[in-house]
């Protein structure tokens, strides 16, 4: 943030203003964070439904319109690259991804192969302890489906990927940073192989856990520093089981090594920072990250996505380059896919899939009405596209709604 902030009422707000604070905490606004770029309308109307006043970044916006999908996303792309021999995307080469299947029909597929990657983590996991050796061949098979699904509609993965549970977090969290790894490459526009590596990258970029103690995998109390020495050994071991697995590229080697630096280089194993952390790297970490803390673990506190993202938030440009923050937060959106919310009527639904262009209008499934009485048959509206829904002045998200409040399953509402 620089130090030109102007405060200004919430009426002289204008597109491509950068608004870098609010006049109150944004922890009691919709906002996952202090510092974002005004694109819509319906961004406009929402700040000032909660705010007099905020504070603009003068250097950072100067009142013009930006198109969220033109040059600022490629230059995003290419502020990600670090020193490493793997060449990092070109700019004005951004490939665009239609969907090509709504959520609804892309579901049954998705929920198939998800379930078969995780029989195939297993296995590659199983065929690693006893044989030494890693089974990329399976690997590359179940990753390749995953990023089929992935290309023609993002949102039934990632949804399965916040609901679905396994016996064990190590074959969940593979398969899901996966499913994240892809998803993040395509809202990049990354062609085809890189987004294939990713995905690889980051279902393996943990192997080296199949070589330390189960016991000390499964602590649930504070590690020595001993045993912390332990499990960061990981990385050394992944990196000698990467490094003898014939077809394993540079940059997935990169991610097995690097994606527990962080950009401060308070990180491990080496300490790197900034842009001395390769590219593929930053991705890893940002996906491993993130589906670590919306993950049930035996040694930390699972969180909801919306919070999540806001803890994330606070370590941008500490922890994770700021650039890659903001565009992970957009693969996710504001109101992730799964996730339970309350319109401003009292009406509860769930996100099932994300406009991409307005991430505040996404497409929901109704299942509360006004008094929280479930619904004898679900409604699926579009707050974009949809009429009424989609006049932004009388239908708008208000909050986020905890599952538990009202007694709501949400692995039974749709999957």
């Amino acid at each position: 943030m620089s130090n030109e902030l102007r405060r200004i009422p919430v009426s002289e707000l204008a597109l491509g203003m950068y608004v870098a604070k609010l006049d109150r905490p944004w922890t009691d606004t919709p906002f996952l964070f202090q510092g974002f770029f005004l694109h819509h309308d319906d961004e406009l109307d929402l700040i000032r439904r909660y705010c007099q006043h905020v504070f603009i970044d003068v250097a950072r916006g100067d009142g013009q319109a930006e198109d969220p999908d033109a040059s600022r996303t490629i230059t995003r792309v290419t502020n990600l690259r670090g020193p490493t021999p793997a060449k990092a995307p070109a700019p004005g080469r951004r490939v665009t991804y239609e969907r090509a299947a709504a959520v609804e029909y892309e579901m049954p597929s998705a929920r198939a192969i998800y379930d078969d990657t995780a029989k195939a983590a297993k296995e590659v996991v199983r065929h690693l302890q006893e044989t030494g050796h890693l089974n990329l061949d399976l690997a590359q098979q179940v990753v390749a489906q995953v990023m089929d699904s992935v290309l023609r509609n993002p949102d039934a993965m990632t949804w399965l990927a916040r609901m679905k549970t396994h016996d064990e977090y190590v074959y969940q969290h593979s398969v899901n940073s996966c499913v994240w790894g892809l998803a993040f490459g395509r809202h990049l526009g990354l062609d085809r192989q890189a987004i294939y590596e990713i995905g690889l990258g980051c279902m393996l970029q943990d192997v080296g856990k199949t070589r330390l103690p189960a016991l000390l995998l499964a602590k649930t109390g504070p590690l020595s520093p001993a045993e912390t020495r332990v499990i960061r050994s990981h990385v050394e071991h992944s990196v000698a089981i990467m490094q003898h697995t014939p077809g394993v590229t540079q940059r997935m080697l990169d991610m097995v090594q690097y994606h527990h630096e962080r950009f401060d280089g308070s990180g491990y194993p080496t300490g790197l920072k900034g842009n001395d952390i390769p590219t593929f790297a930053k991705i890893g970490g940002m996906v491993d990250c993130y589906d670590a803390l919306i993950s049930p673990r035996p040694y930390a506190i699972q969180l909801t996505p919306h919070l999540a993202l806001r803890e994330i938030y606070t370590w941008r440009g500490n922890l994770f380059q700021p650039e890659v923050v903001e565009q992970f937060m957009q693969v996710v959106g504001v109101f992730p896919t799964g996730s339970l919310v309350a319109l401003n009527t009292g009406v509860v639904g769930v996100v099932i899939s994300q406009n991409e262009s307005r991430r505040l209008r996404p497409r929901l499934m109704l299942i509360l009405d006004e008094k929280k009485k479930r619904l004898s048959r679900f409604e699926t509206v579009d707050l974009l596209n949809d009429q009424p829904w989609s006049d932004p002045e009388k239908y708008w998200i208000d909050r986020h709604v905890d599952a538990a409040a009202y007694g709501i399953d949400p692995h039974s509402l749709y999957l």
